[in-house]
């Protein structure tokens, strides 16, 4: 295999498996969690379906998030797919503005869904999900979502991250 590097260790070096993590083409998520005062929320690229029948969901969580507890505790979840144009509903709930808390959810158009989480009304496809099982793995929580409800709008672009960057699927836009 010419140009890659392939060397026995019990673990890669964190920074390079960061390095070649940034590679990775990902699309752009918020999960979110509570009610009222109690919403909390953050930016995920480690949100994936799990199966379809029955219908679930994982979310990767940082056990040092907001979030993290509140799922724990309301043992509810919505994954909030988002579209190319939120990258700055992206950077918020990563708090790249500084932004905590409920105040993260004011600029955006947000509804509750069947289990009382907060649901994006604008997002390319939102998942409201009850807590069926988790799992701790290093700093991680993986939290399985057994799909309630959902919502799809089949006319918008996902965001995604890469690099780096956010970005947008160019063949996307013009399959439409």
């Amino acid at each position: 295999m010419s140009g890659q590097d392939f060397s026995v260790a019990d673990h890669v070096e964190t920074a390079a498996f960061k390095s070649a993590l940034r590679a990775v083409v990902g699309s752009v998520s918020i999960v979110a969690s509570g009610q009222g005062d109690d919403r909390r929320g953050l930016t995920v690229t480690a949100a994936v379906s799990l199966c379809v029948d029955p219908p679930m969901v994982l979310a990767c969580i940082n056990r040092s998030a907001e979030a993290h507890d509140v799922i724990l505790r309301t043992g509810a979840f919505s994954w909030n797919v988002l579209s190319a144009d939120q990258v700055q509903l992206a950077e918020r709930f990563a708090a790249l503005d500084g932004s905590k808390g409920a105040s993260r959810f004011s600029p955006a158009d947000w509804g509750e869904g069947v289990t009382g989480v907060p649901v994006l009304r604008q997002s390319v496809c939102s998942f409201d999900c009850r807590l069926q099982d988790s799992a701790e793995v290093a700093t991680h929580t993986i939290m399985i979502g057994a799909v309630v409800a959902q919502s799809h709008d089949q006319d918008k672009v996902p965001l995604i991250y890469s690099l780096g960057r956010f970005g947008r699927i160019e063949h996307f836009e013009s399959a439409k």
